[in-house]
Order: structure tokens, then C-alpha cells, then sequence
């Protein structure tokens, strides 16, 4: 590949450092997108519930009697949040502050005993996609499966099983980067020869890997080491590495031997990123060799991406920096010597604030 004087070069770098592009963001992309907060299992039995931060909000996922029901996290008396924990529970939502309670459906039950009126929880849209589940706090947004067309069944076809799996492993990650810089880095493998060294030589087959903008999608492909390569042991003979992000910040990844793992990345700040990472497996404790996939994940492929978010986020502040040109395979396909996903997420994101 050659480039040109057109070369297509990076966004400016305010969309990375101005609170105020930051602040568009949360309204017009993060509060209309669908995304990631969990899986089915979780909410399995009435009154399992999670929460999850979305954006700037909270929200709840519960099961009330067979229907996941999305709730935001609020009390409409004073303001306080009514469930504090990560998950649990409950039979009904007690708010800690003044103790006004409200069924699974956010109907307010009990103002202590005070006649209130009709007072409701406002509701938020959930919906499931190979098991994992999806919210959106716009009530107008299109349907998962209109935004994301097709993805469903290519993940169920590396991971069969993926509906039926359970939450095994958790970690997070405070990065010190904007949440569009830990995104664009997960979504081209132009830095893994250089970089992930483990991911090219164990994971992964570098001349197979494929990254395919879609839409509201972005599809990454490989084929997985020969056995006596893999940088693991694998729990089944399946040989295919997967991963489907969904704008803005979600992504469900599958390595060789359906080891099933999700991102997250959560914006606190123009410059601050949280990353949660789960391991989704067929139990809720990892065997051994389970576990050594998710430890050698997370300490060098994971890891190693977390200096390098940080240096670029320094930089996009830095009074010498110019965006450069990117690096873009004609076809539209990119492998790990091209940066496709980088313009293709640019232009979502232009999309979404207007600005072109």
C-alpha cells in the first residue's frame, strides 16, 4: 500500500481532550446506543438483578417473574440510588435514603405509609443477543438486531454454547485515556506484530486475522496456532478467534477453543476509561487451565495495551501533535499491517455528533 497526498488522517485531537466534545458524547452516542451490561445468567432466576453504569447513568437489570426488566437506577423521592450493589436479590427495591419501596417493575409500592399518587421507575430497553445482554436509554433506538444485523448467529456459530454460559472472572482497569482511544486500539491489530507478541504468536495466526468494518459493527476473524503452538491449553478442539465490537464500547470476543470473554469500556472522564473484563465459561469458578488463559491474557496482551493508551492520550494534548496519516487497505478489509477500523469508528462518531 502506498499513500497519497488524500491520505486520510486522524480527527482532530480535541475530540480526545475537550470536556465539552465529552459531554456531547454522553448525550448523543452513549445515551442512544445499545450497550453491554451483562448476560442472561446473571438474571436468571426472579429477582436476580445487576447494575451497570451506562454513560453517565446507572441502571438496573432484573428479573421480575420471567420478564428482564431495564430500571434506571434512581429513587423518584430525592435523587438517591436504589440498589448500591454490583448485583443480588430482592424481592422488591428498598431506596436506603428515606426506605420508599418499589416492585421489580419500578412501580412504587410503599411511601412509609404517605398517599403519594402513581409514582413508576422510568423504564429502560433491554434486549439479548446470543445470551449476552444489551441496554439502550433511548426509547425511540432501533431494535439490537436491526443495529447490529446478522451478529447474532456468527457468534453462535464459533460459540454454540454462548447463551448458556456464566459469568467466571472479572477484572477491571482504570486507564488513563479517552474511551475513543482504548476503542481504536482494540479495533486495529496494525500494532500487534510490534506489540502483542504472545497474541501473534499463541492466540491468533497472524496472516489469517481480518478486521471487517460493519455498520454499528466491527468484525474481527483468525484462525487460531496449530495445538502445539497455542500459547494455552485449550478446552476444546475449536480452532476459530472471534470478535464482534458494537459501537461505541462493547465487545464480545471468542478465542480458540470457545474461551469466551467480553470488553467493556465505561467513560468517567475526557480522560479517564474504566475497562471491565469478564470471562464467560461453563462454570463459575475457572479450572486451572482456564484460568491460566485469563491470567496470560490479561498480563500481556491486555496489559501491554495500557501504557500505550495512556502515552497517546498525553500526546493528543501534546502542542506538537498533527493527526497523521492512516494507514487503510483499499479493500476495506484490514489485516495487521492496516488500520481500517480507525476511520470507519471516526466516522460513526462524526455521524453521531453532527459534525460532518
Amino acid at each position: 500500500m502506498t499513500m497519497g497526498a488524500s491520505h486520510q488522517r486522524g480527527l482532530d485531537p480535541h475530540y480526545y481532550t475537550d470536556p465539552a466534545v465529552f459531554a456531547r458524547e454522553l448525550e448523543r452516542i452513549f445515551a442512544r446506543s445499545w450497550l453491554l451490561v451483562g448476560h442472561r445468567s446473571q438474571v436468571a432466576s426472579p429477582g436476580r438483578h445487576v447494575t451497570a453504569r451506562v454513560g453517565d447513568e446507572h441502571v438496573i437489570v432484573v428479573n421480575d417473574g420471567g420478564t428482564v426488566r431495564g430500571l434506571y437506577n434512581v429513587c423518584r423521592h430525592r435523587g438517591h440510588e436504589l440498589v448500591t450493589a454490583d448485583e443480588g436479590t430482592a424481592s422488591s427495591f428498598t431506596c436506603p435514603y428515606h426506605a420508599w419501596t418499589y416492585g421489580l417493575d419500578g412501580v412504587l409500592l410503599s411511601a412509609r405509609g404517605e398517599d403519594v399518587g402513581e409514582v413508576q421507575i422510568p423504564g429502560v430497553a433491554v434486549e439479548s443477543l446470543g445470551g449476552f445482554l444489551f441496554v439502550n436509554l433511548d426509547p425511540d433506538a432501533a431494535s439490537l438486531a436491526d443495529t447490529i444485523p446478522g451478529i447474532e448467529a456468527e457468534l453462535l456459530a464459533i460459540a454454540p454454547d454462548a447463551p448458556d454460559r456464566v459469568l467466571s472472572h472479572r477484572r477491571t482497569q482504570l486507564i488513563g485515556a479517552n474511551w475513543k482511544v482504548a476503542v481504536e486500539n482494540y479495533n486495529e491489530c496494525y500494532h500487534c506484530p510490534n506489540v502483542h507478541k504472545t497474541f501473534t504468536a499463541g492466540v491468533v495466526t497472524p496472516g489469517s486475522y481480518r478486521i471487517t468494518p460493519r455498520g454499528a459493527t466491527i468484525h474481527h476473524t483468525a484462525e487460531g496456532p496449530t495445538p502445539e503452538r497455542s500459547g494455552y491449553v485449550r478446552p476444546s478442539d475449536a480452532n476459530d478467534y472471534g470478535s464482534f465490537f458494537t459501537w461505541p464500547a462493547s465487545s464480545i470476543q471468542c478465542y480458540p477453543g470457545q474461551v469466551l470473554n467480553t470488553f467493556r469500556w465505561v467513560p468517567l472522564e475526557v480522560d479517564r476509561t474504566l475497562l471491565i473484563r469478564e470471562w464467560w465459561l461453563d462454570r463459575p469458578e475457572p479450572t486451572p487451565p482456564q484460568q491460566e488463559v485469563i491470567d496470560l491474557d490479561w498480563t500481556t496482551t491486555v496489559a501491554e495495551d495500557f501504557d500505550l493508551m495512556e502515552s497517546v492520550q498525553r500526546g493528543m494534548a501534546s502542542r506538537g501533535y498533527r493527526p497523521g496519516p492512516l494507514i487503510v487497505d483499499p479493500s476495506g478489509v484490514a489485516d495487521v499491517h492496516a488500520e481500517n477500523a480507525v476511520p470507519h469508528l471516526h466516522g460513526l462518531l462524526l455521524d453521531a455528533l453532527g459534525d460532518r
